[in-house]
């Protein structure tokens, strides 16, 4: 009868620490929200090619949307549709050589709630300046909204509820401009 044949074992190893090449540029995460990851190359500071060149990088990735090149900051505005996961984009960035983030991922804080929300309405007032060359801010835009709702509830009839609170919402935010 012949005997068993065994196999050599390999003894375990630990799993390899995954660090960023010595000569790889490194990123800072400055914030991230759910879909939007901002992030600072500061070798590139002022280099737009180099970081139209990441952002071109980046944008290969099947889930961001777009990304936005501040080469005054060194910064990437990452949009994409991973919710609140921003680990698969720098993971994807490494394992391309573009990048490596040095901050560890405990020390991103997500913004709460209110935060994320009054920081998204910021985005929504810049670009509505952009769009309009200044003349028109979020508040204005609810202002006429609010009195534009309130005007059409007045046509239907429905004066007494719905417009009247429409339109002292409409103030509120009349007045909210004016401090």
């Amino acid at each position: 009868m012949p005997l068993p044949v065994r196999r050599r074992v390999k003894p375990r190893q630990k799993p390899k620490e995954s660090r960023p090449p010595t000569d790889m540029l490194k990123a800072e995460i400055v914030h991230c929200l759910p879909g939007r990851l901002r992030l600072r190359v500061a070798e590139k500071r002022g280099d737009e090619a180099a970081l139209r060149e990441l952002a071109n990088g980046l944008a290969a990735h099947p889930e961001v949307a777009s990304v936005e090149v501040r080469p005054v900051t060194g910064g990437l505005l990452v949009v994409h549709n991973l919710g609140e996961a921003w680990q698969p984009i720098t993971r994807y960035a490494a394992d391309r050589n573009l990048f490596a983030v040095t901050a560890p991922a405990a020390s991103v804080s997500p913004l709460s709630i209110a935060d994320a929300t009054v920081a998204g309405f910021k985005v929504i007032d810049r670009r509505l300046r952009r769009a309009t060359g200044g003349a028109l801010d979020f508040q204005s835009a609810m202002f006429l909204t609010f009195v534009g709702f309130a005007v059409h509830q007045a046509r239907q009839g429905h004066m007494l509820g719905p417009v009247s609170t429409l339109l002292l919402n409409a103030y509120g935010f009349l007045k909210e401009k004016g401090r």
